[in-house]
């Protein structure tokens, strides 16, 4: 009977466990971006990167990457989020992701974790109500 008892007991913390670690549970959308339509018109978003060529950002992630300064510290934040305000909002995650792009092979494993992490954050930091993040993938060889 005793057995009884502890095997139920054992059984039911279980099941609280399993309700607690479900209640938590987060979901991550990825939303795939067709390039082929942002190059359309003549307010595409790559044009509109290439015209404000954000400098500053690239100044941003390359003090990241070195490991100089965080996110916020960097002489280059406000700046960047300047040049950033410039890029119409559907266009600022692309121009982010090719900065990030060109940056790549500057930086070694630690500093390209740096910098995609905060290349993700930056329309937040910056205080961008949309995107609120962007979607950067990263290779690790």
């Amino acid at each position: 009977m005793a057995n009884f008892a502890t095997l139920a007991a054992i059984f039911a913390g279980l099941l609280v466990m399993s309700h607690v670690a479900s209640a938590h549970r987060t979901i991550i959308t990825t939303v795939e971006i067709d390039e082929d339509d942002e190059r359309r018109g003549s307010g595409s978003c790559h044009e509109q990167v290439q015209t404000e060529g954000l400098q500053q950002c690239e100044q941003l992630f390359h003090d990241i990457g070195q490991g100089g300064s965080r996110l916020m510290e960097s002489q280059h934040f406000r700046p960047c989020c300047q040049q950033l305000r410039q890029v119409e909002e559907q266009c600022r995650c692309r121009g982010i992701r090719q900065v990030v792009r060109e940056e790549q092979s500057e930086f070694r494993r630690e500093g390209m974790h740096r910098v995609v992490k905060s290349a993700r954050d930056l329309p937040s930091a910056c205080g961008f109500s949309s995107p609120h993040h962007c979607e950067i993938r990263a290779i690790w060889f």
